[in-house]
């Protein structure tokens, strides 16, 4: 058996050589994407959130059959691509005809 002194600056430097060739030589990873996976689960406060409506909301779509759930242990989960359907389907929209000069107490523009 033969037994090789090196100095440890030398091999420091040569490990050094090394790293920096792998990195070089190795393939670029994948970009990451801020999409979540299709089959991520989101809780109840996420998807309200994420739907702009209250939890309580989130709870009556569950049980009208709106929202397909999932139950784990006590806690219900949606799937992020049920809740982006969801989205797609219950967009809010104005009410028609009211303005913020025919509220309730509030006067009405006269025509002269």
């Amino acid at each position: 058996m033969q037994v090789i002194v090196v100095d440890y600056a030398q091999m420091l430097e040569d490990m050094r050589a090394i790293c920096r060739h792998e990195f070089r030589s190795a393939p670029a990873a994948a970009p990451a994407h801020n999409t979540p996976p299709a089959d991520e689960l989101l809780s109840i406060r996420e998807a309200a959130e994420m739907l702009g409506v209250t939890v309580q909301t989130v709870h009556e779509w569950k049980r009208r059959g709106l929202l397909k759930y999932h139950k784990l242990g006590s806690r219900s989960y949606l799937k992020h691509t049920d809740v982006l359907s969801a989205l797609q389907g219950h967009q809010r929209s104005e009410k028609p005809g009211k303005s913020a000069t025919t509220r309730k107490g509030s006067q009405r523009p006269t025509v002269a």
